[in-house]
């Protein structure tokens, strides 16, 4: 059984949203666990709607990292919001989220390996499709 979880980088007019919870120096990328007889895809739409509240559309697969605190997999999508963009935070487990722009993304430290950081870094340098 490989455990599978999931971030997303998710647009709105060339900004994308960034999540905070308390005890982490930086904002993230919305994520979650993949469940049982799931799609992938549709992980992505659970996830997005419990942490933030968007309805998200064009959901596409940007890679694959190892995850090593399960042994498992993560997978890195982008998608974009689908109509009311307004941020319905989940605050038993978040603290924060927000649009953010390229230029606004503060760095990430420079131990991060993870996927996320690697996908925060793609976006600052313009190198995923954003609309």
């Amino acid at each position: 059984c490989v455990a599978v979880a999931g971030d997303t980088l998710i647009v709105r007019d060339g900004q994308v949203v960034m999540i905070g919870s308390d005890g982490f120096d930086y904002l993230y990328t919305v994520g979650g666990r993949v469940q049982f007889g799931e799609s992938l895809e549709d992980a992505v739409r659970r996830e997005v709607m419990e942490e933030v509240g968007l309805k998200v559309k064009n959901i596409r697969y940007w890679k694959s990292a190892p995850w090593p605190i399960s042994s498992g997999l993560l997978l890195g999508y982008t998608c974009e919001v689908d109509g009311d963009d307004t941020i319905r935070l989940e605050e038993n487990e978040l603290s924060s989220a927000t649009f953010k722009t390229r230029e606004e993304i503060e760095p990430r430290p420079e131990k991060d390996i993870a996927l996320t950081r690697a996908m925060m870094d793609a976006f600052v340098r313009g190198e995923l499709p954003v609309r």
